[in-house]
């Protein structure tokens, strides 16, 4: 056994408990966590105590009692006793038992099983009635709807999924400053809300109040509101 290495774990545990009595009602799990690692550590290396660590007395009362006595085959003069041999006190032994074992953590409970809901039948709401388209009136010839003879025409009426993307840069130009009073913020909202509808009749009502605003009649601007109105009933196809 190493002395001097016990002597150290000693301190670090004397040390420890000036440390932790100040606030005894305070004493936090790294603190005890700790001061039993110390004490294990002193108990180990009293466990491993070689004899030739111990004292001479130690060691002559080991080898004594090892000796076998035999029965003396005749009787001899007693030998006189042996003056008493003076033995310096045995270290005090730290009696240190081994940390309790930890408790085992109790098993959760298992969970309550959840109620069972009844479903109630979802009452089926009758399909949104359709939008009636407001009577065009006089802007009725732009919105016009004519069949399409030549292949080129047939092609030009090809469905289209967005209708922002299927305009070119100069075409949009156009339409700003023809239809929307040159209100690009406007454009961009109009066509947004015209790809969400769900049928033509739906977008006319809205087409209709920017053909009353900006005069769709205008003959500079009929030509661009038709294309525009075309490309527009290509959503719903």
């Amino acid at each position: 056994m190493d002395l001097q290495q016990s002597k150290k774990i000693l301190d670090k545990i004397n040390a420890l408990y000036q440390s932790i009595s100040v606030e005894e009602d305070h004493i936090s799990s790294i603190e005890k966590d700790l001061m039993l690692s110390y004490i294990r550590q002193l108990y180990e290396s009293f466990l491993e105590t070689k004899p030739e660590t111990l004292s001479a007395p130690a060691r002559k009362a080991i080898k004594k009692a090892k000796i076998k006595k035999t029965p003396p085959s005749s009787p001899q003069p007693a030998e006189p006793a042996p003056a008493p041999v003076k033995q310096s006190a045995p270290e005090p032994v730290l009696e240190v038992s081994p940390p309790a074992p930890e408790p085992e953590p109790e098993a959760e409970p298992a969970p309550a099983p959840e109620p069972k809901v009844e479903k109630k039948p979802v009452a089926k709401t009758p399909p949104p009635s359709k939008v009636k388209a407001t009577p065009l009136g006089k802007f009725k010839t732009l919105f016009e709807n004519k069949g399409a003879n030549e292949l080129s025409e047939k092609l030009s009426l090809q469905p289209i999924s967005d209708i922002t993307k299927s305009i070119a840069i100069n075409d949009k130009l156009l339409y700003v400053n023809d239809l929307f009073g040159k209100d690009a913020n406007a454009y961009a909202v109009t066509l947004n809300q015209l790809n969400s509808l769900g049928n033509m009749d739906e977008a006319s009502n809205v087409l209709l109040e920017f053909a009353k605003s900006n005069d769709w009649l205008d003959d500079e601007k009929q030509d661009t509101a038709r294309a525009f109105i075309k490309l527009v009933r290509r959503r719903y196809i």
